[in-house]
């Protein structure tokens, strides 16, 4: 294979379709940071709210820590493989579902990805709107979806490092402030004795919850190896993909439960105004959504880029402003129904892609100029299709975790029945050019 040459034209697309290379690498730290930013959002308020609904506060910590603990496994696993070769997700789903059926699933989860732009959009004016409802014509909730979709916009357009330079400043800041915020809430409150004692009017089944909180970051699981793939080693990887879920995501979660046990709300920052502290309450607003959103539209860029010939920051312009207006007309109001699909759709992918990195073609992927790719691998997609499946027709248990198993044992099984009778299991050849497209 002819060595890898990298020119100032893929360090400005921040190397969207070819490996990072050595000399960007960060440290455990610095990605750990990334990645927790990624995962603090001010949707895990709500989706802790969600759950806190029907579940007492014991049971919404016991679900979120099974949920992320599935969450963590995954992501730690396509973010090590990422880590490895210094390459995104997209480009990982290369070898396992082909070079057409990598853009499949990369429409798929820059379709998923823009959703959630537009989700946290939405949320975002809705919040700022129930924090300062006398704030004027840039608070009213289309407005501030509109100004704030475009304000994240702007790291993504960075690209990696703005993403990082953001994500050192604001999440220290955000956890002190929410941390202060839990405090004065509880305190605000009859105490933690009363918030563990509360029984919810319409009890749900533990498992639904946890299907809410996979749901709930399901495909940034899946898209863990863009953040990963700048780590300096596959250990770094590991305690970044275990700071961004079990600790980023699940404090945000558990915070959004004990917000809505002691207020009746999940919505950590106006019951924060309400106590007086309207200044952090707007802080830990605009920083948790900056520093998730901005990561939803670098990643779709990321996958875009290899379906669509056009350089990433293009994406990141055409499509983030899309769905910025998307956010404005609502998409917000469907967020527990999207919670439900998504919690289903991505683990099954992340069964795929695990099985083939590691147990069929077992670390053996290479990328650059002439590297081999089947155009299309149909055991991939058809293990894909049985997982969804068998967790919606057969709920019991975790359907989320029913669908990765599923996928990921059904992707090992068809590549082997196709070894032994000797049937092609990809179709099709092609050779990386040099532009990686």
């Amino acid at each position: 294979m002819e060595p890898y040459i990298f020119t100032n034209d893929i360090a400005v697309d921040d190397y969207a379709l070819k490996p990072v290379k050595d000399t960007e690498k960060r440290g455990a730290l610095q990605i750990a940071v990334v990645s927790a930013s990624y995962c603090m959002a001010t949707s895990g308020l709500f989706t802790g709210a969600a759950i806190a609904s029907g579940m007492t506060l014991r049971d919404s910590i016991i679900a979120t820590l099974v949920g992320n603990g599935l969450l963590t496994l995954c992501a730690g696993l396509i973010g090590a493989a990422g880590a490895k070769h210094g390459v995104s997700t997209v480009l990982l789903a290369r070898h396992a579902f082909g070079r057409s059926g990598a853009k499949v699933i990369g429409a798929l989860g820059a379709c998923t990805l823009l959703g959630w732009f537009a989700v946290q959009t939405g949320f975002f004016g809705q919040t700022i709107h129930a924090m300062i409802p006398d704030g004027g014509f840039l608070a009213y909730p289309k407005v501030a979806a509109l100004w704030g979709g475009l304000l994240m916009m702007l790291t993504a357009y960075l690209g990696y490092k703005g993403i990082e330079a953001l994500s050192i400043i604001a999440i220290p800041a955000l956890v002190q402030l929410a941390m202060w915020g839990i405090h004065a809430t509880v305190k605000g409150s009859d105490g933690w004795e009363s918030l563990f004692a509360i029984s919810p009017t319409a009890p749900i089944p533990f498992t639904e919850g946890v299907v809410l909180i996979v749901g709930s970051f399901a495909v940034g699981a899946v898209i863990q190896a863009d953040i990963c793939r700048y780590a300096k080693s596959q250990a770094s990887s590991w305690i970044a993909s275990i700071v961004g879920f079990m600790f980023g995501n699940g404090f945000m979660i558990i915070a959004g439960c004990i917000t809505a046990l002691a207020t009746g709300s999940g919505d950590l920052p106006a019951a924060m105004v309400a106590t007086g502290l309207s200044i952090p309450a707007l802080v830990i607003i605009i920083a948790a959504q900056w520093t998730t959103n901005d990561s939803n539209l670098y990643s779709a860029s990321l996958a875009l880029s290899n379906t669509l010939k056009m350089k990433k920051t293009k994406i990141v312009l055409i499509w983030g402003f899309i769905a910025s207006i998307l956010g404005l007309m609502g998409i917000a109001n469907y967020f527990i129904p999207w919670l439900n699909v998504l919690g289903i759709l991505f683990p099954p992918i992340a069964g795929v892609m695990i099985a083939d990195y590691y147990f069929i073609q077992k670390d053996s992927y290479h990328f650059g100029p002439g590297t081999e790719y089947s155009q299309f691998a149909w055991p991939a997609f058809a293990a894909l299709a049985i997982g969804v499946l068998a967790a919606l027709s057969f709920p019991v248990g975790i359907p989320s975790f029913t669908a990765f198993c599923i996928a990921f044992s059904f992707h090992i099984i068809l590549n082997k029945f196709c070894e032994k009778l000797q049937l092609a299991s990809r179709f099709g050849l092609v050779l990386e050019d040099s532009e990686g497209f």
